[in-house]
């Protein structure tokens, strides 16, 4: 076998007035960013030694003030530039809270070839910033590569290699992102606590202003002095930003009203006029560029359409529906974020969908449309892309603006914006995506002057954390809730051991998806399995196995997932079962051995029976609509199923006897049985806004029992075996703010 080998160097052309420092293998050139470039030579110099991260960061940043996640964001390049995985990692190990390991062996090689030295100034020369000469290779000077792999490490530099060639070819499946040396930054204009996190924020077409939503309310930013004030409106009018027209004093907003938290569309002034009503029944505007149309998306199904109508109101009409699902296990698309292009000849927006129902962490399959603004000549620019995200931008020099998970192993999913020029004729695409920022969180929205000199990103940082709670002696109440992991990357926990003492829950605390298992009376965790796409644990009938579901290959979502076993005391993982579309699972307590799952078949929600040991028995029931959420009693007699938002089945697996209770008052999502069988804890809201979780029997009557705060979020309540505890899932703000970004 051929020995291969890495070069790393710093190299300079005259023509450029910044440094350039580039990873070398057999004469093909992967550039590198100069502090990712130093970052991997702090590594190679300490191969397969543990390196704080503190070591690295005054190594590479020279003690200046930086975060962790600069040095986050360097590890996630180099991994891309080696084809490494964070997850199965072969170059770089991460350390959990401490650092970072480099695997290989380094090997310095002495050759006949002129090259740089091994000591730092050589390596790093300084630079004439004036005539910028080119460093003079003299003969006989001799070679240093850095690494000479043997073994596994040369078979993954061939990876390397074929990755690199593999990455150049466009496809609209996974397209090549070419290098970008020195990409846009990103400048903070928000500078909102967690306590009161943006939503929503929307840069007027000539810059001047910038309209943003929180938790208390509509606020009016002025970019040139930052100077912020409240947007005056009644109390009642709760609302957010869609876009804004292009004459710089009306806002299009999207209005939440009522007891039954109906949507519509509004117009609001800069100039102190009353708001005006556009459209009942309407959400998630957008503007066209001449501002004589608006495209939206309807209800009471919002998302299953796209329509336009006049700026007033008036000549509504559909242009596109979602397309049904293919392959049929991905679930139902819904459109959103509709995007104008510079003449308004078209639209733009994202089809999103779930690979898999009510996944956790969730699994996407979205792809990037165009149409003719009066609707037919649909263009699919990327179909059923697991890392495109639904935010879109249309700029005025004819490129789509969307955010992108460019590395599927970050950490935390930062999202990028990235860009691709399309024709506007055809709605194709006419160049391949390119990066253009990139940042920390998630992105929720999209906007830019008309010139397309300004853009503003809405970042979100939301993490979902577990908390425990217990009852009020006296009262039907639950006290205040506490926080049980201690860790900012997320934790999603859906089950307790059966002596009520641990919950059992996946987090990506460690760089992948992990199955961990936490005492509630203490703080840290233990990893139960390793591995990565893991997610929904629960526990056998016996209460002696924790099942969990694999995503083996997370990015293919013709790929079923698995459903694995492994008992609490240790011991291997055992499979169970491989199905397409797997929701949701399932068991009942012992002496009952009911086991059930959900998935989704075209559209229709169905559930079967299934034993540990044996696989996959009869189906249970089948909802043609609706069944996404449900829940088995804990003796195994009676499973709750959300048909809509205000309707509850209650039905017999053994009989398929069945009676529906109606929850007029409010809207029902996740649910989950009481330890006793005897209620119903359901998320839902208040017509106030204010999230509540209800107990609810099979006769109807409903009443809350823990209530949130404005602004705040529960994903659902799971009550301990004993009924001493519970768990609440609750979704934890970050750094949500606004961010814009000059000459992009």
């Amino acid at each position: 076998m051929t020995d291969h080998k890495f070069s790393v160097f710093k190299f300079e052309e005259i023509e450029v007035r910044e440094r350039e420092f580039l990873l070398v293998k057999d004469g093909n050139s992967l550039p590198v960013e100069p502090k990712v470039f130093r970052v991997l030579l702090f590594l190679l110099r300490n191969p397969k030694r543990l390196v704080t991260k503190d070591e690295i960061l005054n190594a590479v940043w020279n003690d200046c003030a930086v975060s962790d996640n600069s040095l986050t964001r360097s590890i996630a390049t180099l991994r891309r530039l080696l084809g490494d995985d964070s997850r199965e990692p072969r170059f770089i190990a991460t350390v959990p809270t401490i650092g970072y390991r480099f695997l290989c062996d380094v090997v310095a090689v002495e050759e006949g070839v002129n090259e740089f030295a091994m000591d730092e100034t050589h390596l790093l020369p300084e630079i004439d910033t004036k005539n910028h000469p080119k460093p003079k290779f003299e003969p006989g000077r001799k070679r240093l590569s850095y690494l000479s792999l043997s073994g596994l490490c040369i078979l993954l530099v061939v990876i390397v290699a074929a990755w690199f060639l593999v990455r150049q070819a466009v496809s609209t499946r996974d397209v090549h992102r070419p290098f970008v040396p020195h990409l846009a930054t990103e400048e903070r204009i928000t500078s909102n606590p967690p306590e009161a996190p943006v939503d929503d924020a929307i840069l007027s077409r000539d810059g001047k202003y910038l309209a943003f939503y929180d938790n208390l309310g509509l606020y009016l930013r002025q970019i040139a002095n930052g100077e912020t004030r409240a947007w005056g409106l009644p109390k009642d009018f709760v609302a957010w930003p869609d876009d804004w027209f292009p004459d710089g004093t009306h806002l299009l907003v999207t209005r939440r009203e009522g007891p039954s938290r109906t949507l519509s569309l509004w117009k609001l002034s800069l100039l102190g006029d009353d708001p005006e009503k556009l459209m009942d029944d309407a959400a998630g505007g957008s503007v066209s560029p001449d501002g004589s149309r608006i495209a939206y998306v309807p209800g009471p199904k919002f998302g299953s359409e796209l329509w336009v109508m006049n700026s007033d109101g008036a000549n509504a009409r559909r242009i596109a529906s979602a397309r049904k699902p293919d392959p049929p296990n991905l679930g139902e698309s819904w459109i959103q974020h509709p995007a104008w292009s510079p003449n308004g000849t078209r639209l733009a927006y994202v089809e999103a969908r779930f690979a898999t129902a009510q996944a956790d962490p969730e699994q996407f399959a979205n792809s990037l449309l165009t149409s003719d603004a009066n609707g037919g000549d649909l263009q699919v620019v990327l179909k059923d892309d697991a890392r495109l995200r639904p935010a879109l931008w249309w700029t005025a020099d004819g490129r789509i603006l969307f955010a992108y998970l460019n590395d599927p192993t970050s950490e935390r999913e930062d999202t990028d914006v990235d860009s691709i020029s399309i024709d506007e004729h055809t709605g194709k695409a006419a160049t391949p995506p390119q990066r253009v920022t990139e940042g920390q969180g998630w992105i929720g929205r999209l906007s830019a002057t008309s010139d397309g000199k300004r853009l503003v990103v809405s970042r979100e940082n939301t993490t979902r954390q577990v908390f425990i709670t217990e009852p009020d002696p006296g009262n039907h109440w639950w006290k205040a809730p506490r926080r049980l992991t201690l860790d900012t990357n997320e934790s999603l926990a859906t089950a307790w051991t059966a002596d009520s003492k641990a919950v059992l829950f996946v987090s990506d605390r460690n760089g992948s998806w992990k199955l961990f298992k936490q005492n509630i009376d203490e703080t840290t965790a233990e990893v139960l399995v390793e591995g990565h796409g893991m997610r929904f644990p629960r526990l056998s009938a016996d209460g002696l196995q924790v099942l969990y579901l694999v995503e083996s290959q997370p990015s293919d979502h013709s790929f079923p997932p698995s459903l694995m076993s492994r008992p609490l005391a240790g011991g291997p993982p055992r499979w169970i079962l491989r199905e397409n579309g797997i929701s949701n699972y399932q068991c009942a307590r012992a002496p009952s051995q009911l086991c059930i799952f959900s998935k989704l078949v075209g559209s229709d929600h169905v559930l079967v029976s299934f034993d540990p040991e044996h696989g996959v028995g009869r189906e249970i029931t089948r909802i043609a609509s609706g069944g996404y959420y449900w829940s088995l009693s804990p003796d195994g007699s009676r499973l709750a199923l959300v048909l809509d938002p205000h309707r509850i089945r209650f039905l017999s697996p053994d009989t398929g006897a069945a009676h529906d209770v109606n929850l007029n008052d409010w809207p029902a999502f996740n649910i989950d049985w009481s330890a006793d069988g005897a209620r119903l804890f359901i998320r839902s809201i208040t017509p106030a806004g204010i999230p509540v979780i209800l107990a609810l029997n099979e006769a109807g009557k409903a009443e809350a029992v823990i209530e949130g705060q404005v602004g705040s979020n529960f994903a659902f309540f799971i009550q301990s075996p004993d009924g001493r505890h519970g768990i609440l899932e609750m979704p934890t703000p970050g750094d949500n703010n606004a961010w814009m970004v000059e000459n992009f």
